[in-house]
C-alpha cells in the first residue's frame, strides 16, 4: 500500500484516533471480532474529567458506515437506556447509539464529538 492510498475499516479508524491525539490498541474478541480500545477522558457534562476506557468496532468500509455505538468501561450506564452487555467483556457495556449526523462528518473527530454528547447526557451518579 503506498501512502498515497486512502485507509479503510479498522486502519483507518486506528489512523484517525492516532491523529486525535489518543493511544488507540487493537483487541479482538473470543469470536474475532476486532475493536479499537483508547483512554477517554469526559470533556463536558456532570462526569466531566472522569476517566474511562472506549471500544469501537469499525466497519469494513469506515468511514462512509460509522462504527456502531460505543462499548465504555467501566460500566457507568446511560440514563436514556438502551445499554447492553459488551462482547469486550464483564466490565465493558455497549450503548446502543448510533452516530448523529454522521453524513456531515464522516471522521473521527465526527465521531468523538458524538461521543460527548453522549457523556454530556449523563448524570452524575449514572445509572447500572
Amino acid at each position: 500500500m503506498t501512502g498515497d492510498q486512502p485507509l479503510w475499516g479498522t486502519a483507518a479508524l486506528h489512523a484517525g484516533l492516532l491523529a486525535a491525539g489518543y493511544t488507540p490498541q487493537l483487541t479482538t474478541t473470543s469470536d474475532g471480532a476486532e475493536y479499537v480500545v483508547f483512554d477517554y477522558t469526559v470533556e463536558i457534562g456532570p462526569r466531566a474529567g472522569t476517566a474511562l476506557r472506549i471500544g469501537l468496532q469499525a466497519t469494513a468500509d469506515f468511514p462512509v458506515t460509522p462504527p456502531g455505538g460505543p462499548q465504555v468501561s467501566p460500566q457507568i450506564g446511560h440514563p436514556q437506556g438502551a445499554v447492553h452487555p459488551s462482547p469486550l467483556g464483564s466490565e465493558w457495556e455497549y450503548w446502543s447509539r448510533p452516530a448523529a449526523n454522521w453524513p456531515a462528518d464522516r471522521s473521527v473527530r465526527g465521531y468523538l464529538r458524538h461521543l460527548r454528547t453522549l457523556f454530556a447526557q449523563l448524570d452524575s451518579g449514572g445509572t447500572t
